[in-house]
């Protein structure tokens, strides 16, 4: 299965999304990236979504969510 690579750097996590978005790949997302801020005890997120053509409503809903 796909999933999209989460850094830690220092207190923060870094996601950079540089396939394309499913939806089924967004809610892996939304469970591993909630997972990782609990383990991690992170106290911030960035999520960088230059590379991605289009956000259609359902990963933008996503996205806003976590």
């Amino acid at each position: 299965m796909e999933r999209i690579p989460i850094l830690k750097m220092g207190d923060s996590l870094l996601v950079s999304i540089q396939v394309d978005m499913h939806d089924r790949l967004a809610m892996t997302l939304q469970d591993d990236l909630t997972a990782k801020i609990v383990a991690t005890r992170a106290k911030g997120v960035l999520i960088d979504i230059s590379s991605l053509e289009v956000v259609d409503s359902f990963i933008g809903r996503m996205l806003a969510n976590i």
